[in-house]
């Protein structure tokens, strides 16, 4: 028992073993991690980014069918700065959701280490 990994094995309990596989199911699947993220402190605003995605792809695809069906240069330049601006702010919402999971995942690992050495610490005081 001279390396701290089999110091941090043996500290485990099958409470914290529980976790551990929680949090891989979580990892494993991007969907888990959504269902987790609309339960925390910030779901509510991953809910509402999540709804103005949709008005956006919405946006896009209607000035996308407006766009082909128009036959007047100007009224084409306006649909297509519309398909632009509504593609671009897609993008922009996907991103900064996709950001915030990474966040929300490394915060989850930060949290199991610190258990990881509170259980370790826990067992040298003994």
């Amino acid at each position: 028992m001279t390396s701290i990994d089999e110091k941090i094995k043996q500290a485990l309990s099958e409470e914290y073993n529980d976790i551990i596989a929680e949090n891989d199911k979580i990892d494993a699947n991007p969907f888990r991690q959504m269902g987790v993220g609309f339960k925390s402190k910030m779901g509510w605003m991953y809910i509402g980014v999540i709804l103005f995605g949709i008005i956006f792809t919405a946006i896009m695809v209607y000035a996308i069918f407006a766009f082909y069906h128009e036959t007047e240069i100007k009224s084409l330049i306006g649909w297509g700065i519309t398909i632009i601006i509504s593609a671009f702010l897609t993008q922009v919402i996907k991103m900064w959701y996709w950001s915030e999971l990474g966040k929300d995942r490394v915060i989850r690992e930060i949290k199991l280490l610190e258990l990881q050495l509170a259980h370790v610490i826990k067992n040298q005081n003994k």
